[in-house]
């Protein structure tokens, strides 16, 4: 089939153009036929091969062939290929003619015929192999340049011309606290910043950097702010990379050296102004007494500097060395302190010697400093005099307590209470805390009541309170006090214990009934640490001077878990042991006489005492203490009858004051006396109405024995 003119022209055209590409291209061009045959070769073919581009035979590169298509999963995807109708792109290695080995890039593709029938496969050969050792090269490069970014010990970070940071090494990441992953790529440097003067200078910098300003600085200071919000203080080296728009950055934190200069700075100021200001003498000499320094204070003191004589006739005007001056023992590097009266003015000095040493540890001079303390000394020798003066009239009075049988509301002149006085007096005469041990009834407080009259605390506040009785949920509001709106009903400020008892006494009564949580608590108190207020944010220190009282065995508490030892030996310094009323009986009459009086009624008479009653009275145990002895004295004045509850302690009596008889019933003594306690505590229940509480400091007794005794005796509402 002829074609037309113009269609065979245009073919002519284009074959050859494609021929001229062919022969000129820059890269190798084989044509081979699908099972491997070169059918011809482009000249950069040959040359890339080591042949003479004109005198090569297709023949001699024969091997060519075998290399294109010698792998099955080559051939594999050429068949795919030539199926497909796609682009083949791969990398394959040839041998030069003098044996070198090259990488090529391969691109392949299917000529097919009119038909649609395959006619030829034409690679394009590109030579590769200086691209790939250049490509090796950058990486190991690369690989060495980051290994030295990595452990310069600095940060250092690489900056793109938008500021972003292509590159973090581990020490930028510890010192900003952000991760790689988060860093490179993500973030700019401008959010490390955290002065907004600082930021806008480094971002001008920034700029004229890349504009080639050279008077851009390449070392400055800035203030970097890191995750958490921490301000550092960092030294920023920074400059362009060579023919690139990057620059790389070294950051240096020098928080530390700033805060070392600015101590350095800080207490050189302070010695300055410490030197400026001090009142007292400053002045150094060597070993042969010769002044070399003395401050302005010293000087004024002496009318001149008398830098170069001798210090003891310059300073005190004596012809030899001071006898109260420690030379020697200074430079022998001892520093000593003395007091002494200056023979200048007569008056009394503290002075410090120190020695001054050098760089090889020897000392080279003594430093002295004098401190006028006239008006100190005078004191001390007064307050001497007065603790001399206080120590015998102390020793006067407890000769005088020994004869006494009364201390304050305390009744008693036997052996046993005399020594309660004595512990009195000492305890007040020291601020240590006290611990009062006795039986419910014995008169704790009054002990430390006396305690607090007889102390430097008597003018201030006495606060008892009864541990007991406050229920633990309320137990911290109590004694820390709360702020208005702390809780549900806060409608004002209440002050808690220790803030009432400031400057004063708080009495802790029944000591063994807090719990461990709440000794916990206290204890941080006792210990001199601040509390809060409930619902409060500013810390109070109270002053308060602590007694406690118990009348439990408080190692057996100790034992069972139930107080804490730091709050045992916190509480535990000072011990006064109260003994029971049976342990001295010497004093009943005395208190006997003290409760009538005390109770008696205004225009009323009183009934005698007879010596039966006051045998009987002396004869029993007394389990209720004191306390039980003025409730039945107070009973036997408003009844006329002597009566004791406690049965299983002694043997349990009734009676009659004179003048009345005593009914004998047909009953056995104990069924009678049950009866007769068990009528009086159900009136007095009723006349209180059942107030326990009242009634059972009418009878002297803790309501838990006022329960067990209607138990058994089967009192019940």
């Amino acid at each position: 089939m002829k074609l037309p003119g113009a269609t065979e022209a245009a073919l002519k055209d284009e074959f050859l153009r494609y021929r001229e590409v062919f022969e000129y291209a820059p890269i190798g061009i084989v044509q081979t036929s699908v099972d491997g045959k070169i059918l011809k070769a482009n000249p950069a073919m040959a040359e890339m091969l080591g042949y003479d581009p004109v005198d090569c035979d297709l023949e001699v590169m024969g091997n060519i062939a075998e290399n294109l298509y010698a792998r099955p999963e080559t051939r594999r995807q050429l068949l795919a290929l030539a199926r497909d109708r796609e682009l083949f792109n791969y990398e394959n290695q040839f041998r030069r003619k003098d044996g070198a080995i090259i990488t090529c890039r391969m691109h392949i593709r299917v000529v097919r015929g009119q038909d649609g029938q395959v006619r030829f496969l034409e690679s394009f050969i590109e030579d590769v192999t200086d691209r790939k050792k250049t490509a090796v090269a950058l990486a190991e490069s690369e690989k060495l340049y980051r290994g030295i970014f990595e452990n310069t010990g600095a940060g250092t970070i690489i900056i793109e011309q938008d500021m972003t940071i292509s590159f973090a090494n581990t020490g930028f990441q510890k010192m900003t606290g952000y991760g790689k992953e988060e860093i490179e790529g993500r973030m700019k440097w401008t959010a490390f910043i955290a002065d907004p003067v600082e930021l806008d200078m480094m971002r001008q910098y920034h700029i004229r950097r890349r504009n080639n300003h050279s008077d851009t600085p390449i070392e400055y200071e800035f203030l970097l702010i890191d995750r958490g919000g921490n301000r550092k203080n960092i030294i920023l080296r920074v400059d362009i990379i060579a023919g690139t728009e990057r620059s790389v950055a070294s950051l240096f934190d020098i928080t530390s050296l700033k805060k070392a200069r600015q101590s350095l700075r800080d207490s050189e100021t302070k010695l300055k102004s410490l030197l400026e200001v001090f009142e007292g003498f400053i002045y150094t000499c060597t070993k042969d007494y010769v002044l070399s320094f003395a401050n302005e204070a010293l000087i004024r003191y002496l009318g001149r500097d008398g830098i170069g004589g001798i210090c003891h006739q310059v300073i005190f005007g004596l012809a030899e060395p001071c006898i109260w001056c420690p030379h020697a023992r200074v430079f022998s590097g001892e520093p000593v302190k003395v007091d002494f009266i200056n023979p200048r003015d007569d008056r009394w000095y503290h002075m410090v010697s120190t020695p001054v040493f050098a760089g090889d540890e020897t000392v080279q001079a003594k430093q002295g400093i004098l401190m006028d303390i006239h008006h100190r000394k005078q004191e001390e020798i007064a307050a001497r005099d007065r603790e001399e003066h206080l120590r015998k009239e102390n020793l006067r009075l407890r000769d005088s307590i020994r004869d006494r049988y009364k201390f304050g509301d305390i009744i008693g002149k036997s052996p046993g209470m005399q020594k309660v006085y004595e512990l009195i007096l000492k305890a007040a005469s020291l601020s240590a805390n006290v611990i009062i041990h006795g039986e419910s009834g014995t008169g704790k407080e009054l002990v430390a009541k006396a305690v607090h009259a007889a102390s430097d605390r008597c003018r201030r506040r006495f606060i008892p309170v009864n541990c007991g009785a406050i229920p633990e949920q309320l137990f911290e509001s109590e004694f820390f006090g709360y702020k208005k709106g702390a809780f549900t009903g806060a409608h004002q400020d209440k002050p808690g214990y220790f803030a009432l008892a400031d400057q004063g006494t708080l009495f802790l009564d029944e000591l063994g009934e807090i719990s461990v949580e709440m000794q916990v608590k206290l204890l941080r108190v006792l210990e001199g640490h601040s509390y809060h207020p409930v619902g409060g944010i500013l810390s109070s220190t109270p002053n308060v001077r602590i007694i406690t009282a118990t009348n439990r065995n408080l190692h057996e508490l100790i034992d069972k878990g139930l107080m804490r030892e730091d709050f045992f030996y916190r509480i535990h310094i000072i011990p006064i042991h109260i003994p029971p009323l049976r342990q001295r009986k010497e004093d009943i009459p005395l208190l006997v006489e003290h409760f009538m009086e005390k109770h008696k009624a205004p225009g009323r008479q009183m009934p005698p005492i007879m010596g039966t009653v006051m045998d009987t009275m002396i004869g029993y145990d007394w389990p209720g203490n004191v306390r039980e002895l003025e409730n039945t004295i107070q009973r036997y004045m408003n009844l006329n009858t002597l009566d004791f509850f406690y049965a299983k302690s002694t043997p349990a009596q009734v009676l009659q004051a004179p003048g009345q008889t005593v009914a004998s019933p047909a009953l056995p003594l104990r069924e009678v006396m049950d009866k007769y306690e068990k009528d009086y505590i159900s009136s007095l229940l009723q006349q209180n109405q059942w107030n326990r509480t009242t009634v059972a400091r009418i009878l002297g007794i803790e309501r838990k024995t006022l329960y067990l005794k209607m138990k058994a005796l089967r009192i019940s509402t």
